[in-house]
């Protein structure tokens, strides 16, 4: 019986691979390819075709309890690399035995926005910082599962890069 994949224990946000950046959640991006309606001859109807490696904006959110240092250093008109580190609990049914298993994402990101949050006794600030994502990278215990790299021409989904004959094409 395969293992099951449970919640998220617990995970840490880092800048630069180093320098914790204090506690938050992540809203993060959706990936989502860019896509056109083709219809003509040949085609019973239209079909929504998706553009291969070819992915929309993507966005990263962090959510943090108060207004934090860290988050008023990301507002810096920068590229900055952010780490999500995680550990994810699985269990395994056929041994009755929880399992953990690491994940990393890692995004190359430029500030958006951040909002300041509110002011009140005894209640979270809510302030965010919002980002624009152009490289994003997931390792699952180790093993490369997603990587895309707008700027260089990277769309890699579980090993495979889907722009490899793209970057070819176009001489890079």
């Amino acid at each position: 019986m395969p293992e099951r994949s449970e919640r998220v224990i617990d995970y840490s946000v880092f800048k630069d691979g180093t320098l914790y950046l204090g506690t938050a959640t992540a809203d993060l991006p959706e990936i989502t390819y860019l896509s056109d309606t083709i219809k003509g001859g040949g085609i019973s109807g239209e079909v929504e075709a998706p553009a291969p490696g070819q992915t929309g904006a993507m966005t990263l959110t962090l959510n943090w309890r108060t207004s934090e240092r860290a988050a008023v250093a990301l507002l810096a008109p920068k590229v900055h690399s952010i780490d999500l580190r995680a550990s994810i609990q699985g269990f395994d049914p056929s041994t009755n035995e929880y399992k953990e298993h690491a994940m990393k994402i890692t995004v190359r990101a430029r500030p958006l926005s951040m909002s300041m949050g509110n002011l009140e006794p005894a209640a979270t600030m809510d302030s965010n910082n919002s980002f624009s994502v152009s490289y994003i990278k997931v390792t699952q215990d180790g093993i490369e599962t997603l990587e895309i790299d707008k700027y260089n021409y990277i769309h890699k989904v579980d090993g495979i890069d889907y722009l490899a004959q793209t970057r070819t094409n176009l001489g890079l």
